[in-house]
């Protein structure tokens, strides 16, 4: 991972990285500390005190929906991530006059070539006697979903538009920058992928079916629920939404029916109903392995997006095999023996 900072910020707000001033140096990057995430698709997540800091502008994650039955795992989803660029707290008023004042720092700024004036800026004098803290940004390539070049070009973007520095008066809020919507919805689609799973499909027979007799497929109702990822940070949000759409069935034996309506994600089976959601296999299973037919059902969910122009494909589809024991009923015609 590469790390930057702010050429004056860095060096004021950190001394031992005086001697990176302006170049780019490698850290181990830190992630947020998932906690009491069992069982749910959303969890909370916390600062582990390692790169984030009390300047941090953190992307807030949210879903709603996905709360069915699947032979997956439940996806764990942190509510909290860290943006490639942020505000860290640096030096009091006090602390960053009498660096502005301190000889090594003429010195050094002497000997890189540049000039000790645009280290410390005239509001430097300006809080000397205030009380308070002064914030630097930093940009850390972990947490940017993209190449190092275009991290580059990112943050020389993003440090064209945001000060080196920045005072905060105590008691008051660090700065809080606005996170671009691109960066958002790259968090938010990467969320909703984790999320979207293959909902269980349940069979009526289920154990055993029998030729030419319609086998009906259905999803739990949760399952034919839209899920939605927010992703909020310095004020602007980004909102996917994937809305389950089509029932896709391949592998079954030629000849067989398939009807893959599901409306509603299929309803459960009652006798002398009618179903768009079924299977009617037309040979039996005996010589296949396991004395079944192994096939798949397929979802696929329509991906849409607000605040920000969708990444990725447009839908999102998931798989699952599927076995079942299919007889063939042997009926002997009535009637008087001659």
């Amino acid at each position: 991972m590469r790390r930057l900072t702010g050429r004056r910020a860095g060096l004021l707000v950190a001394p031992l990285l005086v001697a990176t001033v302006g170049t780019v140096g490698t850290v181990a990057g830190a992630t947020p500390a998932v906690a009491g995430c069992q069982n749910v698709v959303s969890c909370s997540a916390g600062n582990d005190g390692g790169t984030l800091h009390a300047g941090v502008s953190s992307i807030t994650v949210s879903v709603s929906g996905g709360n069915y039955p699947s032979r997956d795992a439940v996806v764990q989803v942190q509510t909290q991530v860290p943006p490639p660029c942020w505000y860290s707290k640096g030096k009091t008023g006090a602390q960053m006059y009498a660096d502005s004042t301190d000889p090594r720092y003429y010195q050094l700024a002497h000997n890189t070539g540049e000039n000790h004036d645009d280290w410390f800026p005239p509001i430097v004098a300006q809080h000397k006697d205030d009380d308070g803290n002064f914030y630097s940004w930093e940009c850390d390539s972990g947490n940017f979903d993209g190449s190092i070049q275009d991290f580059f070009k990112y943050v020389e973007q993003w440090s064209a538009q945001n000060p080196d520095l920045i005072w905060v008066p105590a008691g008051q809020a660090p700065p809080q920058p606005p996170v671009p919507p691109e960066i958002l919805m790259s968090i938010a689609r990467d969320a909703m992928d984790k999320a979207v799973r293959m909902p269980m499909v349940n069979f009526n027979p289920a154990a055993r079916s029998f030729v030419r007799l319609d086998t009906w497929m259905w999803f739990d109702p949760a399952a034919w629920q839209p899920i939605s990822v927010t992703a909020s940070g310095g004020g602007r949000s980004v909102k996917v939404t994937a809305t389950p759409d089509r029932v896709a069935v391949s592998g079954v034996p030629g000849g067989s029916t398939v009807r893959t309506g599901c409306a509603g994600g299929g309803r459960p089976y009652s006798a002398g109903g009618s179903t768009d959601c079924m299977i009617n296999f037309d040979q039996s299973s005996g010589g296949q392995p396991g004395q079944q037919w192994h096939f798949q059902v397929s979802l696929t969910w329509n991906v849409t997006a607000t605040g920000a122009a969708l990444q990725g494909p447009p839908t999102i589809t998931r798989t699952e095999d599927e076995a079942l024991t299919v007889l063939e009923a042997q009926a002997v015609a009535g009637g008087r023996r001659p």
